[in-house]
């Protein structure tokens, strides 16, 4: 593989990337940065694909929270081919189908450079199963290729905008998307025209209390998700350090319980929308239940039955069966993706002895070496990465099967990428006020 990354480093030279900084970018200008990048994803999300009259189906939209995307405009696809290439080229190198020493620095940005490639590719080929599923309707030979050409377009156009997130700004593109259009969706299905809190309390004027308690289910899922997810990102487990050439000088390394972060969960649902994706193309295709059976957009048996999220206690109660197969499945994808993650993104506990190292720390009451260091560490870092990848996946069901505003799992990502960009936040203005204690905290 590093010979093929040699072959092809010439061509990934091509690609347009986005300048890195060449200098240090200070807290305010990152803001900009971020703010800048959010208005623009915003306005491409109130630009309409030109689908010359073709009426677009509306059972689309349940693809919108999961790709923090908006059907029928320029970010229709959303974070899907970033999420989707990184679900492959993670799967593919963590089975060592690929196998590439990314602690090398030259492999690693060759790697990201084959994965960006890879996104533009899924761009046009998630633009072309777009089209060919009938989310944009009915369309003629060259009307049909000029959606495509848009769709695509602006796919590109929001990896390019998270790479920007990733080098100038705060947090990632990807998180920033999904919280800000699940931050939207809450917003305005609590408190705009019909949203669940009127409509509770105009059931609650009409006396009819059960109905009202319905209209307020979904508020209380989300603020229960939203306490729940606090708490969690607020556990840790706390290693005693000891300096190695200051006696006597102790700290405290923190290995938080949610380790993995939300990226599991995202994987995860990534990858079960494109199962529903694949199975309806091959049966609009080939009219064949190659998956599963769809109607109206929507997988009714197979395969993708079960990869279809139960929104809702109706849903659950009406098959409890296919709500336990998708928490099992949840769950099972959340553990994988997060060991996945963990072994790929310099989390591992090999990566962290050498961090470690490198700053002359070592665990309080063992000797100083990367080797003893990575032993203790093994103790603590798989199982907290099993645990929080089943925990994630765990409440990400639970809050899908409590109809929570904008998806439980939109607000379990929403909630969890709030609280990551606040310690950001707080680190960055450290950083500024304190440097050296900032770059002891970038570590």
């Amino acid at each position: 593989m590093e010979e093929f990354l040699k072959k092809i480093r010439p061509i990934l030279e091509y690609i347009p990337e986005v300048q890195r900084p060449i200098r240090e970018i200070t807290f305010k200008e990152k803001l900009k940065w971020t703010a800048l990048v959010l208005i623009v994803y915003f306005l491409m999300g109130t630009i309409d694909i030109y689908t010359a009259g073709a009426t677009i189906p509306a059972q689309f939209e349940y693809l919108q929270t999961i790709f923090a995307s908006k059907i029928g405009t320029l970010i229709t696809l959303g974070i899907g081919p970033i999420v989707t290439a990184g679900i492959i080229m993670q799967l593919l190198v963590g089975s060592e189908l690929i196998k590439l020493d990314l602690s090398k620095p030259e492999n690693r940005a060759s790697f990201q450079g084959l994965q960006k490639l890879f996104g533009i590719f899924l761009c046009f080929m998630e633009s072309i199963m777009f089209v060919s599923v009938g989310a944009f309707g009915a369309l003629s030979g060259s009307t049909m290729w000029l959606v495509i050409a848009q769709v695509a377009l602006g796919a590109i156009l929001v990896i390019y905008l998270d790479e920007i997130v990733s080098r100038y700004g705060i947090g990632s593109g990807i998180g920033l998307f999904i919280a800000a259009g699940v931050s939207q969706t809450i917003f305005v299905g609590a408190f705009g025209p019909g949203g669940y809190l009127w409509k509770f309390f105009d059931a609650m004027v009409q006396g009819a209390i059960g109905t009202a308690f319905e209209f307020l289910l979904p508020i209380l899922g989300t603020i229960i998700v939203f306490l729940i997810v606090v708490y969690a990102e607020s556990m840790r487990v706390e290693i005693p350090l000891a300096h190695g050439r200051v006696r006597g000088a102790v700290g405290k390394y923190p290995i938080k319980f949610i380790y993995v972060s939300n990226l599991p969960v995202i994987l995860a649902m990534a990858l079960f929308a494109n199962v529903q994706l694949v199975g309806l193309m091959v049966q609009s295709k080939l009219g064949y239940p190659l998956l599963g059976s769809f109607v109206d957009g929507r997988a009714v048996s197979g395969i993708a039955y079960y990869f279809a999220t139960p929104y809702g206690l109706t849903s659950v109660l009406a098959d409890p069966i296919r709500a336990i197969i998708y928490t099992i499945l949840m769950i099972m994808f959340c553990i994988i993706f997060g060991m996945f993650w963990v072994e790929t993104s310099g989390l591992d506990a090999k990566s962290m002895a050498k961090k470690m190292g490198s700053m002359n720390m070592a665990i309080k009451g063992f000797r100083k070496s990367n080797k003893s260091i990575e032993n203790r560490l093994k103790r603590y870092i798989l199982p907290i990465t099993v645990m929080s990848s089943a925990f994630v996946g765990l409440l990400a069901s639970g809050a899908d099967f409590m109809g929570a505003l904008g998806g439980g799992t939109g607000v379990l990502l929403t909630v969890s990428i709030v609280y990551r960009m606040y310690e950001q936040l707080v680190q960055e203005q450290v950083s500024e006020l304190h440097p050296a204690l900032g770059k002891f905290l970038k570590k």
